[in-house]
Protein backbone atom coordinates (compact mmCIF):
# COMPACT_ATOMS: atom_id res chain seq x y z
CA UNK A 1 0.00 0.00 0.00
CA UNK A 2 0.96 3.86 -0.91
CA UNK A 3 -0.10 6.20 1.64
CA UNK A 4 -0.37 9.57 0.15
CA UNK A 5 -1.36 12.50 2.20
CA UNK A 6 -1.64 16.54 1.74
CA UNK A 7 -3.57 19.44 2.31
CA UNK A 8 -6.99 19.50 0.39
CA UNK A 9 -7.30 20.71 -3.34
CA UNK A 10 -3.36 20.10 -3.10
CA UNK A 11 -2.59 17.80 -6.38
CA UNK A 12 -2.74 14.68 -4.54
CA UNK A 13 -5.54 13.01 -7.40
CA UNK A 14 -3.19 14.22 -10.20
CA UNK A 15 -0.19 13.21 -8.65
CA UNK A 16 -1.02 9.76 -8.27
CA UNK A 17 -2.63 9.55 -12.02
CA UNK A 18 0.74 11.11 -13.12
CA UNK A 19 2.72 9.29 -11.21
CA UNK A 20 1.63 5.48 -10.99
CA UNK A 21 -0.29 5.46 -14.78
CA UNK A 22 -3.77 5.07 -12.95
CA UNK A 23 -6.32 5.70 -15.00
CA UNK A 24 -9.53 7.99 -13.21
CA UNK A 25 -11.93 4.47 -13.22
CA UNK A 26 -9.36 2.78 -11.01
CA UNK A 27 -10.21 5.39 -8.34
CA UNK A 28 -13.11 5.71 -5.87
CA UNK A 29 -14.07 7.07 -2.78
CA UNK A 30 -14.67 3.21 -1.12
CA UNK A 31 -13.06 0.08 -0.55
CA UNK A 32 -13.40 -2.64 -3.41
CA UNK A 33 -11.18 -3.63 -5.97
CA UNK A 34 -10.32 -0.30 -7.19
CA UNK A 35 -6.61 0.75 -7.21
CA UNK A 36 -6.84 4.11 -5.46
CA UNK A 37 -8.79 4.76 -2.67
CA UNK A 38 -9.53 8.36 -2.15
CA UNK A 39 -10.92 11.07 0.49
CA UNK A 40 -10.27 8.81 2.90
CA UNK A 41 -10.91 11.05 5.69
CA UNK A 42 -14.67 10.85 4.53
CA UNK A 43 -14.77 7.62 5.10
CA UNK A 44 -13.45 7.73 8.28
CA UNK A 45 -16.68 9.98 9.33
CA UNK A 46 -19.07 7.96 7.19
CA UNK A 47 -18.25 4.57 8.09
CA UNK A 48 -15.92 4.68 11.87
CA UNK A 49 -12.28 4.58 12.39
CA UNK A 50 -12.33 0.52 13.28
CA UNK A 51 -13.88 -0.12 10.23
CA UNK A 52 -11.39 1.71 7.85
CA UNK A 53 -8.83 0.28 9.99
CA UNK A 54 -10.27 -2.78 9.18
CA UNK A 55 -10.16 -2.00 5.30
CA UNK A 56 -6.74 -0.97 5.40
CA UNK A 57 -5.74 -3.73 6.76
CA UNK A 58 -7.20 -5.93 4.50
CA UNK A 59 -5.17 -3.88 1.29
CA UNK A 60 -1.81 -3.18 3.14
CA UNK A 61 0.05 -5.76 1.23
CA UNK A 62 -1.60 -4.85 -2.12
CA UNK A 63 -0.70 -2.19 -4.30
CA UNK A 64 -3.31 -0.41 -4.11
CA UNK A 65 -3.01 3.45 -3.43
CA UNK A 66 -4.84 5.64 -0.68
CA UNK A 67 -5.04 9.40 -0.40
CA UNK A 68 -6.18 11.57 2.32
CA UNK A 69 -6.82 15.07 3.13
CA UNK A 70 -4.71 16.02 5.85
CA UNK A 71 -7.86 17.57 8.31
CA UNK A 72 -5.52 18.45 11.92
CA UNK A 73 -3.48 21.24 10.05
CA UNK A 74 -5.02 25.09 10.87
CA UNK A 75 -7.54 25.94 13.36
CA UNK A 76 -9.00 23.75 15.71
CA UNK A 77 -12.45 23.66 15.89
CA UNK A 78 -14.23 24.98 18.79
CA UNK A 79 -17.19 21.53 18.46
CA UNK A 80 -15.52 18.81 20.88
CA UNK A 81 -16.92 15.99 17.98
CA UNK A 82 -15.08 17.91 15.43
CA UNK A 83 -12.11 17.82 16.98
CA UNK A 84 -12.79 13.70 18.29
CA UNK A 85 -12.69 13.60 14.37
CA UNK A 86 -9.51 15.05 13.25
CA UNK A 87 -7.88 12.82 16.25
CA UNK A 88 -9.56 10.39 14.56
CA UNK A 89 -8.22 10.63 11.16
CA UNK A 90 -4.64 11.15 12.91
CA UNK A 91 -4.54 8.06 14.36
CA UNK A 92 -5.76 5.98 11.07
CA UNK A 93 -3.18 7.54 9.06
CA UNK A 94 -0.79 7.11 11.60
CA UNK A 95 -1.62 2.76 11.49
CA UNK A 96 -1.52 3.57 7.84
CA UNK A 97 1.61 5.15 7.53
CA UNK A 98 3.23 1.95 9.38
CA UNK A 99 1.91 -0.40 6.87
CA UNK A 100 2.51 1.56 3.72
CA UNK A 101 5.74 0.82 2.07
CA UNK A 102 5.89 4.40 0.85
CA UNK A 103 4.10 7.78 2.30
CA UNK A 104 4.20 10.71 -0.04
CA UNK A 105 2.71 14.19 1.12
CA UNK A 106 2.10 16.39 -2.11
CA UNK A 107 2.13 20.20 -1.65
CA UNK A 108 0.77 22.54 -4.06
CA UNK A 109 0.95 19.25 -6.76
CA UNK A 110 4.45 18.43 -5.65
CA UNK A 111 5.29 15.03 -3.77
CA UNK A 112 8.05 14.75 -1.76
CA UNK A 113 8.73 10.77 -0.18
CA UNK A 114 8.99 10.81 3.17
CA UNK A 115 9.04 6.80 3.80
Amino acid sequence: MILVIGGRSQGKTQYVMQNFGVREEEIACAFGKNKVIVHLEKLIRDQGAERVLKSLEERADTDCIVCCDEVGMGVVPADAGERAYRDEVGRVLCHAAQRASRVIRVFAGLGQVIK
